[in-house]
């Protein structure tokens, strides 16, 4: 009832103010029951003693509820003596989620229990805290997001990623479509991935970032006879181009060592999301290296560039675009780039591999139904990649590539289409399900991705 009120207030309010730009007096915040007041007033981007205009009032609102902390907002002001006093009603979210989690996907299942807070001491930060045992992925996860520091235009992340992967290497693709479009696997190894790192960033204005980050992690392929075989059925030719090798003796991916690295980035967000409807475009773009001087054993560089649109279409319905760009050099077997998957779909996870690759992908969500919160949303898609490596075998002696690594034309072009759903609540910020079926194009197969819990 009360909203109601408020909401006929502010639209008198909003009728009758004036056109000309006002001086913001005061900001009153209402209805927080956990974010902190000046931290709501941050994401709104006001202060006192900025200029006031009406046509203000849409972006602060669409400003909040993109933070993704509030249920309910509302946003009004009224004229006072010099200026004008803004008022900022929000309901807070259910900010933390204790969850199990279960997802199937190709060569990958389980499952795990995470911890979700995304309104640490009601102050924007995010905390996760995330471990998984599956067959294909076991890892544990922590991370600590800190978007203001002090309020200031500076942010912070200190995370750890622990990961123990079986990981299956596919042939190279031999055709654009038909039976050599969907390769092979050919050797399966395990390998332990202890990463910690940190990031630095600055807001230069609003929207747009600039952040630097540190990495350092260790690597270790496993030795024993059931960590690094062959796949069933490939040969020892398939690994090493020559059939007289000794097929007991079988060549790790990689090298055993420290991975410290070291990443610029500069990113663009004009986003905005109204309720799980996004709408604006972001930019990002990447440059990393390992650095050798504080013990790094790699030596490579990689460059990237992402972008993001996103169109509101029909009220509910939502077009999404994302384009993807990466390259590398001399790129250890842990930091090459992959394709298939959740972020392919119709494909197997990881199938194709490379130090090069553009992607894309085109999604149409559609409302289902939505009952008091809980909301069933169904989507097309349009996945496709581009995966190969550029680099030459002999630049780069810390790698065992397989054969023929460096396929050329059209055959490390993959394209995928399918169908999926997701479900929401929306007193919680994370989809509760998800469910894909994908279709390869060139292979002709269909895959299902399945995720039960915090699917994000």
């Amino acid at each position: 009832m009360r909203s109601a009120v408020v909401a006929s207030l502010a639209l008198l309010v909003a009728t009758a103010a004036p056109v000309a730009a006002e001086t913001i007096k005061e900001i009153v915040v209402e209805e927080n029951t956990k974010t902190d007041s000046n931290t709501v007033a941050l994401i709104a981007n006001i202060d006192v003693g900025d200029e006031w205009t009406p046509d203000m009032a849409d972006k602060v609102k669409s400003d909040l509820i993109t933070s993704g902390l509030f249920k309910d907002v509302i946003v009004f002001w009224e004229s006072i003596e010099g200026g004008v006093r803004v008022h900022l009603l929000v309901k807070d979210k259910h900010s933390w989620v204790i969850a199990p989690a279960f997802y199937n996907q190709p060569t990958n299942t389980g499952g795990g229990i995470g911890f979700g807070e995304n309104n640490l001491f009601g102050y924007n930060q995010k905390l996760l805290i995330y471990g998984q045992v599956a067959t294909g992925d076991s890892f544990f996860v922590a991370a600590w997001v800190i978007p203001a520091i002090a309020g200031s235009r500076f942010s912070a992340q200190f995370d750890t990623f622990l990961k123990s992967s079986r990981i299956y290497e596919f042939a190279s693709p031999t055709e654009f479509i038909g039976e050599g479009a969907d390769p092979k696997r050919v050797r399966e190894s395990r390998m332990h991935y202890l990463n910690v790192g940190g990031r630095l960033g600055v807001e230069l204005w609003r929207g747009v970032r600039i952040d630097t980050r540190l990495r350092a992690a260790h690597v270790k392929f496993l030795r024993a006879p059931d960590k690094l075989k062959l796949a069933e059925g490939a040969t020892i030719e398939d690994i090493t181009g020559d059939p007289t090798s000794d097929s007991s003796v079988i060549p790790r991916p990689g090298i055993d060592g420290a991975d410290i690295s070291n990443e610029w980035a500069l990113t663009v967000d004009k986003r905005a999301n109204f309720y799980g409807i996004q709408s604006g475009y972001s930019l990002r773009f990447s440059f990393e290296h390992a650095v050798e001087k504080l013990g790094s054993d790699f030596s490579y560089w990689m460059v990237g560039a992402q972008a993001f649109k996103a169109k509101k279409i029909l009220e509910r319905h939502n077009l999404i675009g994302r384009l993807a760009f990466n390259l590398g050099h001399t790129l250890p077997f842990q930091q090459e780039f992959t394709s298939g998957g959740p972020a392919m779909r119709g494909y197997i996870n990881s199938q194709f591999r490379g130090d090069f690759r553009v992607a894309s992908t085109v999604e149409y969500s559609v409302p289902i139904f939505t009952v008091k919160g809980l909301s069933v949303r169904g989507q097309a898609f349009w996945d496709s990649a581009y995966t190969t490596f550029l680099t030459d075998p002999e630049d780069n002696i810390q790698r065992n590539y397989l054969p023929d690594s460096q396929p050329r034309g059209l055959t490390p072009w993959k394209n995928s289409v399918g169908v999926g759903g997701r479900l929401y609540l929306r007193q919680i910020v994370l989809p509760l399900l998800g469910v894909d079926f994908g279709y390869g194009l060139e292979a002709g197969d269909t895959q299902i991705y399945l995720a039960i819990g915090l699917t994000d």
